[in-house]
């Protein structure tokens, strides 16, 4: 929240919030930073699910975000361990005609989580691609690259129609191998129909160690803090992101900079 406000964004703030799981005390604060709350349920489909962090079973619930029509017409998720570096608000101008739009994901798994699916592999990851060494290389045989955003953060349009559909397809879609819940959902929802953004607007954190020809913080938009979070400082994995982990609290920290 207060790294876009930090970059000047235009554009309101509405914060998504289960009441199971957000006290009062934290609603006030999210009040406190001028954002808008947004009271939702939980929404869990009624099949049997497997993903690849416990946790993730709740980002299902990401979906009564495409029910928010009284909020605007066109509107961008993001995740709440997103952090913005450079003001983005551009990304409300694209064509009218796109419905959703989104980035990329890396499917490198270095660290070779035995839950994530077994063709995430630097190999299969359309980014591997990008380096330098493979610009010259126009005849490599790209129909093994894991085609598939990332969830996190997207451009869309709440619409009750296609919301319904989706909460058919909760109850009719096999969902045993969606590790990722709603980002497997999603991309399978628009299989062929999504727009796809340049990487900047949407930094995974790992780029920074699977893709570091595609980490540059002048470019960058936005860094999306996957796996460990800058706040779990014991965290075992945190250590070799330390300098990425402080843009965040420098983000945290910048209101009380600005009193």
């Amino acid at each position: 929240m207060r790294s876009l406000k930090r970059v000047n964004s235009i554009y309101p703030l509405v914060v998504m919030i289960n009441k199971d799981y957000c006290s009062e005390e934290a609603q006030q604060l999210i009040l406190n930073e001028g954002c808008s709350i947004r009271f939702i349920e939980g929404l869990y489909p009624t099949s049997t699910t497997v993903a690849a962090f416990p946790y993730l079973i709740h980002t299902w619930t990401k979906l009564r975000a495409f029910e928010m029509v009284d909020i605007c017409d066109k509107c961008i998720f993001m995740d709440a361990d997103i952090i913005v570096l450079q003001n983005m608000d551009e990304l409300f101008d694209l064509n009218d005609t796109i419905n959703f739009a989104a980035v990329q994901t890396c499917t490198c798994n270095l660290r070779k989580v035995s839950t994530y699916p077994e063709s995430w592999k630097p190999e299969n990851c359309p980014y591997t691609y990008t380096h330098e060494k493979y610009s010259n290389n126009t005849t490599y045989n790209n129909s093994h690259l894991n085609i598939m955003f990332n969830s996190g953060l997207f451009l869309y349009r709440p619409n009750l129609t296609t919301f319904q559909q989706m909460l058919e397809a909760l109850n009719t879609w096999d969902l045993s191998e969606f590790m990722f819940p709603d980002q497997h959902f999603l991309n399978k929802y628009y299989h062929n129909k999504w727009t796809g953004l340049p990487y900047i607007y949407h930094g995974l954190k790992v780029f920074y160690k699977s893709h570091p020809h595609l980490w540059d913080l002048s470019k960058l938009k936005t860094i999306h803090y996957i796996l460990e979070k800058p706040w779990q400082k014991s965290a075992e994995g945190n250590v070799e992101y330390e300098a990425i982990n402080r843009l965040w609290w420098e983000a945290y920290e910048w209101r009380s900079e600005k009193k």
